[in-house]
């Protein structure tokens, strides 16, 4: 014979796992933040600048391929935290993608900052990324991704110029030495 359970319990059952099932549910995530990716690689391009004059360095100017280049380091950086890309590849690989030509290039990469002074600042108490802020640089190019509520960011520092061809290994050479080179390669000419 099969026993019933009263409405009453039955309710009151109900009711305790209804109450059980909201203690332990999981919260509604929050919206997530949107952010001004573009207003915020300019104001961490003024912060960097402010920095330099108060050193009394000239002021680095902006790139837009720099600036493209620094915003797909950035969201490389969001994949990979590293100076190497995930192509394994190095980091200023990139400026050959974009069609930029330097004769003196810098990267720093940071994540978790909200802000760019907390960006700027946390770089500007580390040695390596200081040097880079304050370095002989004419260009900056920020970019600034947000993956999963986290910020990634990237500088790419360079200097604007023709890179000089390395001379040719001999140049390196005593001149006696070269002069030898010479008689024995070109000389059977001369005679």
């Amino acid at each position: 014979m099969k026993r019933a359970i009263p409405l009453r319990a039955a309710a009151a059952l109900l009711t305790a796992l209804a109450l059980l099932c909201g203690v332990f549910a999981m919260p509604a995530a929050a919206a997530p933040q949107t952010i001004d990716t573009a207003g915020f690689a300019d104001e961490t391009l003024r912060l960097v600048n402010a920095e330099r004059a108060a050193k009394g360095l000239a002021a680095l100017g902006a790139l837009d391929p720099l600036s493209a280049a620094a915003q797909k380091r950035a969201e490389e950086v969001s994949v990979k935290f590293s100076h190497t890309r995930p192509s394994f590849r190095g980091c200023f690989t990139v400026l050959a993608d974009y069609g930029l030509v330097s004769t003196r290039a810098g990267e720093n990469i940071a994540s978790g900052y909200r802000s760019p002074a907390e960006a700027v600042n946390g770089w500007m108490k580390s040695s390596g990324h200081r040097a880079n802020i304050l370095g002989d640089f004419d260009k900056l190019g920020v970019g600034v991704c947000v993956r999963n509520g986290t910020a990634y960011w990237v500088q790419l520092f360079i200097r604007e110029g023709t890179p000089k061809k390395p001379a040719p290994i001999w140049k390196k050479w005593p001149p006696a030495v070269q002069w030898l080179l010479r008689v024995v390669f070109f000389g059977w000419i001369w005679m």
